[in-house]
């Protein structure tokens, strides 16, 4: 009996140590800190070929910078980009942080998609200071910003200097009013024997670069009057900008939809002007690398001082949602940082939003930078609320007045209805 209640005892004890010896930590583990538990960021933007290795590169560099988080960059299609956002962040399941045209933030503010930028990422007065108004000024609402800026472009004429020497230009003179544009884009259009044309004044493959530039040029106030929901290109100022349009392609006939439809004119030095953003100067320096073509700031409308453009960018959001939106803000703010940016130019052709890179000469070697780094001092922000539809009623006003032959203030009256819908839609 006693033997039997000793070996209790010894088997009790036994079990008890044994107990005791697995709770305990190893030297080893000891010293050992718990490790925190790891955050994801996940990143949508819609994929280009440029700019999605540099995300990815910025996303590796973020993550030495913070152990603990991962951020998975996840490059969409452009084609489906949108209609997958926009049905992600419907159903509460859309990304930490992803891309959108800064023309559409209003709409997602409003929408209560997305999170405000706390101060301890910038103030509203640090982003004053350090971003280029127009860059930052389409996400801000009641005192906060919701987005930094990326992708950021204006718009400059793109010059064929051999084909503009021929007319009698001087590339160290180019054209400074519409008028003179016009002049030379008459010019230099030329046809053969049949009338068939084989060589424009003006490559208008990129239409919407053409009408926007003239409309922000002439329109004094808003373009888009986001407090009274309705656009002002159907004024006085917006009907003479849409009947330059119709002066150069329906009178003048400075290019046609039929000369090289889908076709790179300027590039296969088939044009003497061209207008589009500076990131186009990669293009034409890969297809012809031999061809002498100059950057200009646009032409004014005759009478109008001094210079104006328009400023086209994207921003880095938030989303509302975000479990993790102190760690998102901090990648946010890292995407448009100094050293980000100076990749985003060298890599992907970008120009900056932080003003103090406007004085860095290193980034501005050439004189065609040199033009497009002036360009970044007096662009206007694109105004828009619902950028793609609004892209497709533009179009329309100008496929309306250039191919079906309507009446320029009957077109521009029908675009301005079905935008002033559109925009009562997208801010109601």
């Amino acid at each position: 009996m006693k033997r039997s209640i000793k070996l209790i005892i010894l088997a009790i004890t036994f079990t008890l140590l044994s107990i005791i010896a697995g709770c305990a930590k190893s030297p080893s583990q000891a010293g050992k800190p718990e490790e925190k538990p790891k955050i994801t960021i996940v990143h949508w933007q819609h994929h280009h070929e440029a700019r999605t290795p540099v995300v990815q590169e910025l996303a590796r560099e973020f993550e030495q910078s913070h152990p603990g988080v991962s951020v998975v960059v996840e490059p969409i299609p452009y084609d489906s980009y949108f209609d997958k956002l926009y049905t992600s962040l419907a159903s509460g399941s859309g990304p930490d942080t992803f891309q959108i045209a800064a023309t559409m933030a209003l709409e997602m503010i409003n929408g209560g998609k997305l999170a405000p930028m706390p101060d301890s990422i910038y103030t509203p007065e640090q982003v004053k200071n350090t971003f280029l108004a127009w860059t930052v000024e389409p996400g801000f609402k009641d005192g906060k910003y919701y987005g930094l800026p990326t992708d950021v472009q204006t718009l400059v004429l793109f010059i064929n200097n051999e084909i503009f020497k021929s007319i009698g230009g001087d590339p160290q003179n180019p054209p400074k009013t519409w008028s003179e544009m016009e002049k030379y884009a008459i010019a230099a259009t030329k046809k053969d024997a049949s009338g068939k044309m084989v060589q424009a004044g003006l490559d208008t493959r990129y239409k919407w670069a053409v009408y926007t530039a003239f409309l922000y040029q002439n329109i004094e106030g808003p373009v888009v009057d986001v407090s009274a929901k309705k656009v002002n290109y159907d004024s006085p100022q917006g009907l003479a900008a849409w009947n330059f349009v119709h002066k150069l392609m329906v009178q003048d006939k400075v290019d046609s939809p039929e000369f090289m439809t889908g076709q790179f004119k300027f590039e296969l030095k088939k044009a003497l002007f061209y207008i589009n953003h500076p990131v186009t100067r990669g293009r034409i320096e890969k297809m012809a690398p031999g061809l002498d073509y100059s950057v200009a700031q646009l032409p004014m409308p005759d009478g109008k001082p001094g210079n104006i453009t328009v400023g086209h960018s994207w921003m880095y959001v938030v989303n509302k949602d975000s479990k993790n939106a102190k760690v998102a803000w901090e990648w946010v703010k890292f995407l448009a940082s100094k050293e980000a940016q100076i990749k985003w130019i060298t890599k992907a052709g970008d120009l900056p939003s932080m003003k103090a890179l406007l004085e860095d000469e290193a980034l501005w070697k050439d004189p065609k930078a040199q033009v497009v780094r002036e360009s970044l001092k007096y662009a206007r922000p694109c105004q828009e609320v619902g950028e793609n539809d609004v892209n497709k009623i533009r179009n329309e006003i100008w496929d309306n007045i250039v191919l079906k032959g309507m009446k320029v203030e009957e077109a521009v009256k029908e675009g301005a209805q079905k935008e002033n819908a559109l925009i009562a839609q997208k801010l109601k």
